[in-house]
């Protein structure tokens, strides 16, 4: 009898010790989804497509976001080069509901929902998908802390001390990967690095994604925001790369809610 109490005993602590890491792993990737934004914001992108042969192909953007009643609006309108000039993608992220996004293809002269099935896909031809190119909600996946206190250091030798955790999407069909490691920066609760595995070959990792740099930055109505200034998205299967490096950020100014509608995105004019 005392052996089947103390493996009782042993039983409910360890299950008692798993959950309250997996609330752990939860609520640190819950704070790292919904850092502070900003009301507005605007900046110009640069993203640098790296081919694994050295060859480098530039694709400046500008960003225009805005945050209202509780949805996150960001338009990303690419100024180059000359084969995908002019195109725009429109995203809006809500909290409880799946986002929307739009793409004007200028060739087609035309304006297009991206359907769930296809954000999976490159943005823009980089390495980025749509998906990257917002916040997963802390809902979509099942989250398992694996270590408490990791360091890591990251291309350009930034270095974090880190939780590491790993994250199950529960709706496979709409990402590419099976699951991600994410490796979450303890002073800013960003994602320092992320590891996404082969949908197919579970061990294989598929793209490593990197933060480079970031800031403190302080808005024009004195709020402080951390703001990250340099990532990289590495394809560990072909060897590409794409950094993003974000130039002139202005948080918190005046910004038209014309930025945010589909006349935008036809015509590059905010009126």
């Amino acid at each position: 009898m005392k052996i089947l109490k103390k493996i009782a005993v042993f039983s409910l602590v360890f299950s008692l010790s798993a959950a309250a890491f997996a609330d752990e792993a939860y609520d640190i990737v819950k704070k790292s989804s919904t850092l502070p934004a900003p009301d507005t914001s605007t900046a110009t992108m640069m993203l640098y497509n790296i081919e694994k042969s050295g060859a480098v192909e530039e694709m400046p953007m500008k960003q225009h976001g805005r945050t209202k009643d509780g949805l996150i609006y960001t338009v990303f309108d690419i100024r180059g080069p000359a084969s995908k000039k002019d195109t725009r993608v429109l995203q809006m992220e809500r909290s409880k509901r799946e986002d929307d996004r739009w793409i004007y293809m200028p060739k087609l002269k035309q304006v297009r929902r991206i359907p769930m099935g296809e954000r999976y896909k490159q943005f823009v031809g980089c390495e980025f998908t749509y998906n990257d190119m917002a916040v997963r909600h802390v809902d979509d996946d099942k989250h398992e802390m694996l270590e408490k206190d990791v360091s890591i250091t990251v291309p350009g030798g930034r270095k974090y001390q880190c939780w590491k955790i790993k994250s199950v999407p529960l709706k496979k069909s709409e990402v590419e990967y099976s699951y991600r490691i994410q490796y979450i920066d303890k002073e800013t609760y960003l994602p320092a690095k992320i590891e996404y595995f082969d949908k197919k070959n579970q061990d294989q990792l598929m793209k490593t994604y990197t933060t480079e740099d970031w800031i403190y930055l302080t808005s024009k109505t004195g709020k402080k925001y951390t703001m990250r200034m340099k990532a990289r998205i590495a394809n560990n299967k072909t060897g590409r790369e794409t950094v993003l490096e974000i130039k002139d950020p202005i948080m918190d100014g005046p910004m038209s809610d014309a930025y945010f509608t589909q006349q935008y995105l036809s015509s590059g004019k905010a009126k």
